[in-house]
């Protein structure tokens, strides 16, 4: 009896704890590159220079966020000087993504009809890292999450991309 108390009490404190883990997530957005997500704390950002699929540099940035378990990070990257096909921005970060590891889910997604693709890899080192790229308007968007083994899975940072209007609007194409 006395057992069975100790983890009802034990159960009752992990699930009361999961909540508070959660509501530590902020919901970033760079109105500048036109996108959104969430994130375990506020990213540090850095422009960066991105190298094309024709093997040309393009600006981007990137930001980043650490946990104990997990790395999430948001690249966006201009293609207006230097355009692109959405098919071929978004395969080539694929491409990338494929070299971390062994996919397992690897197809085709659109997000409110804005044309991506989805990933899960699992790393060389057992991590899993979860991606979507999408592109829009000349600008690749690539969410990537990656965890230690045990640990939750990245999903709820790579599903929670948008791709925002010049006010901070959801761009939905497929109204």
């Amino acid at each position: 009896m006395r057992s069975n108390v100790f983890a009802v009490i034990a159960i009752t404190a992990l699930v009361a704890s999961l909540p508070a883990r959660a509501q530590n997530w902020i919901e970033f957005q760079d109105l500048a590159w036109g996108v959104g997500i969430n994130f375990p704390h506020e990213p540090v950002g850095e422009d960066i220079e991105y190298m094309s699929s024709e093997d040309r540099i393009v600006p981007g940035r990137v930001w980043t966020a650490e946990t104990e378990g997990g790395h999430y990070s948001l690249t966006a990257v201009s293609f207006e000087n230097d355009p692109t096909d959405s098919l071929t921005a978004v395969f080539f970060a694929a491409t990338a993504l494929r070299a971390k590891g062994t996919a397992t889910y690897d197809n085709y997604h659109a997000l409110d009809g804005v044309p991506g693709w989805m990933m899960s890899v699992t790393g060389t080192d057992g991590r899993l890292i979860q991606s979507f790229s999408l592109f829009l308007n000349q600008r690749l968007y690539i969410a990537e999450g990656s965890v230690a083994p045990g640990n939750p899975p990245p999903s709820n940072f790579q599903q929670s991309i948008t791709v925002l209007n010049a006010v901070g609007d959801r761009i939905q194409l497929n109204n």
